[in-house]
């Protein structure tokens, strides 16, 4: 790679996180017409040659969600959609609706949505998508969909009643149970509707970053000290 060329990290909608090289873009802007920055939607091609760096040959500007920038809170978490997706969908799994789900979401984030619901609701929907659930139908140890409050224990992501004897866990209101689950049932047209009181949205910020970061055994850089760079 030469000194002008520069390095970018797509999440496109057929392949998912994908790396090009874009040749001489620090030297000149005029060749890809300002397209290479972020919040932007693009339409993309590259080349692809035998133990090589796919490289860049086209970009154009479909969309923009430029107002993100006009908030530090909402650049964070839009960068921290970016790194979520990437790290959630490297594998094989449905590229396209992940796609759409970040989108939903840098379109929020640009509307002005406040940017931690917008990353609770992108959580949600994102694990439920690769399959990493957690199973919020009923209480483990009773079988009971419906209980005034529940307790979720981390690391076995799962519910219990509060007519269930144990220890540990995170309290969640029947209210928080049943939003959780509305996210994870949303699809990406419908998840931005989904709307989340400011008690409910406090409970469920103190879980899913948690059991998010405890099933991945990873932190995320781009919210910092924020909740969901916290080990549970």
């Amino acid at each position: 790679m030469g000194e002008t060329d520069k390095r970018l990290t797509l999440f496109t909608e057929d392949e998912g996180a994908v790396t090009v090289v874009a040749k001489a873009a620090r030297r000149s802007r005029k060749r890809f017409g300002g397209s290479l920055q972020k919040y932007f939607l693009l339409d993309v091609s590259w080349t692809e040659e035998p133990r090589r760096m796919p490289i860049l040959t086209s970009a154009s500007i479909l969309a923009s969600f430029w107002d993100i920038v006009a908030d530090w809170e909402r650049v964070r978490y839009a960068d921290y959609l970016m790194e979520l997706v990437s790290s959630l969908f490297p594998q094989p799994g449905d590229k396209a609706k992940a796609f759409a789900f970040l989108l939903a979401g840098f379109r929020s984030l640009a509307m002005g949505e406040p940017p931690v619901s917008v990353g609770r609701k992108t959580e949600a929907a994102l694990l439920a998508l690769g399959g990493w659930g957690p199973d919020l139908s009923a209480c483990r140890k009773c079988g009971t969909p419906e209980s005034r409050s529940f307790r979720f224990v981390v690391a076995e992501g799962r519910l219990y009643c509060e007519a269930c004897e144990g220890k540990g866990g995170i309290p969640l209101s029947l209210g928080a149970v049943r939003t959780w689950r509305a996210l994870q049932a949303s699809s990406p047209p419908t998840v931005g509707r989904v709307k989340i009181p400011e008690s409910v949205l406090l409970e469920i910020q103190s879980v899913i970053p948690k059991y998010l970061t405890w099933s991945f055994g990873i932190s995320f850089r781009s919210l910092g000290d924020a909740p969901a760079g916290k080990k549970p």
